[in-house]
């Protein structure tokens, strides 16, 4: 498997059109975060969506003949995708509990759900981290003095927006979903898609300060 920041860096280095080189750069800073992010769809009407109005070309662009190198850094970056997919069988999803994403026709829908997934394990690992510490240090110090060493996680924007729309009621009743008394996520059938806690935890996240 070919390294995508390896290609990046090759394909870069034979682009003469400076506005070429600028839309390679859009498109990998773009698979970086999503890849940042947990996911493993690297389709290309998946990133072109994401980066549409951040100079990633669009997907007619990317599957012309002349957006072979577009092409070349994606099938890359799809590479890495399907290994992080591949070591998440049986650990991540051991029930194929999420294997109803891939029918989620509008890939914009898709790709949330996706971030969304991605955003709770990484959520959840750190809970664990937080349960595992046995002895907690209490800072003396004054608000100002301790509050400008606390480091809160650095979202950006369009991670944001994908959590609003994941709990937004618009989007749940386009699925046929509804929120549960203790924050889960049920189908029309009432059968849990997402368990107790994760409306609540995604609202927390969403109460922090973004910057």
């Amino acid at each position: 498997m070919s390294d995508p920041h390896e290609v990046y860096e090759a394909i870069l280095g034979q682009l003469k059109s400076a506005r070429s080189r600028k839309s390679l750069e859009a498109l990998h800073t773009v698979c970086q975060e999503h890849h940042g992010a947990g996911a493993v769809d690297f389709r290309i009407a998946t990133i072109a969506k994401l980066g549409a109005s951040r100079g990633v070309p669009s997907p007619q662009t990317i599957r012309n003949k002349s957006g072979e190198h577009y092409r070349a850094l994606i099938d890359a970056w799809q590479a890495v995708g399907k290994e992080r997919k591949e070591k998440n069988k049986g650990y991540a999803d051991p029930a194929g509990e999420h294997d109803w994403v891939d029918d989620v026709a509008n890939p914009t829908h898709r790709y949330l759900i996706l971030d969304l997934i991605a955003q709770v394990r990484r959520l959840r690992a750190q809970n664990k981290g937080l349960a595992s510490i046995t002895k907690l240090e209490i800072d003396c110090r004054s608000g100002s003095e301790a509050a400008a060493e606390i480091q809160l996680p650095n979202f950006l924007g369009h991670e944001v927006d994908a959590l609003k729309e994941a709990i937004s009621d618009d989007f749940l009743k386009r699925q046929g979903w509804a929120k549960g008394e203790r924050g889960s996520i049920k189908d029309q059938n009432d059968k849990v898609i997402f368990r107790n806690g994760f409306v609540d935890v995604i609202e927390k996240v969403l109460s922090l300060d973004h910057g």
